[in-house]
């Protein structure tokens, strides 16, 4: 009696049929294993969206292109973006892992070939590692300026205050996920609840100027010829993060059904805050300055804080809260960051895309300790670097690393995009729809394809002119690496199959598959 071949490392996927979202042992990468809810997944997705900031910096630069119907820019942005997060929320129900956009790469491509889904995985996942760390240096380079500018402190004070926070994140992620999702609930709530009430406010005071957003008025070029240039794809740049739940579905409880929900709703969520107090804005000095002129009030570069300025008009006394909430949300953004890019960059040392030793969790508190300390470092070396090299101030740096470091980001968005009807079509042939796996897909990725593509024309304004020089360096440092990493001999990429199975199973029925077991916890 002969033996069995042992079955490859890595079985070639399904070609007919529906195939049960596959369920594996919780716990083997040492997170906590379903730490996290729902309410923890949207408090941190929010918060690494930073809404804040995101209306105080985002809103006025899309208002000086079109007036007052700026709010409409932020509205199609949402939609489009709904899209994109349909797309990934077919991923998140099949592929449970902590490597994200890295996981779901790898199993798209390697439908082609073994050789093919881990270079492409590889490359995002570097591409990633690359441009990170500027996009989130900037969002703490922002929280110096914004707090040492609003306290009155000249020099390099900014700088001890980005620093401050983020030393202050990266000890509220070491102490685990479910401090980092409990503190991300509180920062989220606090954002949301200031605009709301400021919208609110200031659209009960403009009276009949509320409606001032359903004409056209100032802005260059104005109205709806102002989407045209750099404009939409700021809007869509603007909510970058809405992923981020992925990279925690080895810690969420029910992982197949919560990060599709969470990825969804974070983008209807900040989309519609978004649109919401960009319209209360413009209805605020369209009842003050008239609505023409206050549309050009609000989207004048001199102008650095329109929301301020507005508080100081009609309320006085919520100018300190608002200042205060635009750091909050900076501060927010860091520990939910930082939460993800952990978790990915873990996953990916698992693969060996990194040294063993950054694919480690502490054992009592599943933190990826070496992961998080390496962002921490990293993204340190953002803050000091552009100051001490070129002697920039903060805002123009925050601008620089925020502008060199989006793009890349969105490139590993849209190859996931491109990745999921392959997939389907490999795995799944008779479970696809049109709308639903054609359909969307191509929408989300005509939507990020054209965030991508605004963002790297060489003929932008400077810094803008020379944004495409970064991404074309990040993607050629990513290339290279990917195709370093996919020639190494023995390479064990299970780290970036199921990482996590959902508690409830293929079959939802809140029973634990057997032979599986929890990871350790506090």
């Amino acid at each position: 009696m002969g033996t069995e071949p042992a079955p490859p490392a890595h079985p070639a996927p399904a070609r007919t049929g529906r195939t049960a979202p596959p369920a594996e042992p919780r716990g083997g990468d040492g997170l906590r294993d379903g730490a996290v809810g729902p309410a923890g997944a949207l408090g941190v997705t929010v918060s690494n969206m930073a809404p804040v900031n995101g209306a105080f910096l985002t809103a006025p630069v899309v208002v000086g292109a079109m007036g007052t119907q700026a709010p409409w820019a932020f509205l199609l942005a949402t939609l489009g973006l709904l899209a994109a997060a349909l797309t990934v929320a077919d991923f998140a129900r099949r592929i449970v892992s902590p490597g994200s956009y890295v996981a779901y790469t790898y199993h798209a491509f390697r439908t082609v070939s073994e050789r093919t889904g881990v270079a492409l995985a590889a490359a995002m996942f570097y591409a990633g590692l690359l441009a990170g760390p500027l996009t989130i240096g900037a969002v703490a380079v922002f929280a110096g300026g914004w707090t040492s500018a609003a306290l009155g402190l000249g020099g390099l004070w900014w700088m001890a205050v980005s620093l401050a926070a983020l030393a202050f994140s990266g000890a509220v992620v070491l102490r685990g996920i479910v401090a980092s999702s409990l503190v991300s609930i509180l920062l989220a709530a606090v954002q949301v609840a200031v605009l709301l009430g400021f919208s609110a406010l200031l659209l009960f005071r403009a009276g009949p100027d509320a409606a001032a957003p359903l004409h056209a008025d100032g802005g260059y070029p104005g109205g709806l010829a102002g989407l045209s240039g750099l404009t939409f794809p700021l809007a869509v740049a603007g909510m970058v993060g809405w992923d981020n739940s992925a990279s925690m579905a080895s810690e969420i409880r029910r992982p197949r059904r919560v990060v599709p929900r969470t990825v969804v709703a974070s983008v209807l969520l900040v989309g519609l805050l978004y649109t919401l107090s960009t319209w209360a804005g413009l209805a605020g000095y369209a009842r003050w300055q008239g609505a023409g002129d206050g549309a050009d009030r609000f989207g004048d570069p001199a102008n650095p804080a329109p929301f301020l300025e507005l508080a100081q008009h009609y309320l006085p006394q919520a100018h300190a809260l608002l200042a205060a909430v635009g750091a909050v949300s900076s501060v927010a953004c860091l520990v939910a960051a930082l939460t993800a890019m952990s978790r990915i960059t873990f996953t990916a040392a698992r693969a060996g895309m990194l040294p063993r030793g950054l694919g480690r969790a502490s054992r009592r508190q599943g933190v990826p300790v070496g992961s998080v300390l390496l962002w921490v470092a990293l993204i340190g070396v953002c803050i000091v670097a552009p100051t001490l090299l070129t002697g920039a101030g903060p805002t123009e740096a925050s601008a620089w690393e925020a502008g060199m470091g989006t793009v890349p980001l969105l490139l590993t968005l849209l190859v996931t995009l491109v990745g999921l009807p392959l997939y389907l079509h490999r795995t799944e042939p008779s479970g696809l729809r049109p709308v639903r796996h054609h359909l969307v897909p191509l929408v989300g990725t005509a939507v990020i394809g054209w965030g991508v593509w605004g963002n790297v024309q060489p003929d932008q304004p400077s810094p803008g002119d020379t944004y495409w020089i970064c991404t074309a360096l990040v993607v050629a440092a990513s290339a290279a690496a990917s195709l370093w990493f996919a020639r190494r001999p023995g390479l064990d990429l299970t780290a970036l199959g199921v990482g996590a199975g959902d508690d409830a199973g293929a079959d939802g029925d809140g029973t634990r598959p057997s032979g599986t077991a929890a990871a350790p916890t506090t």
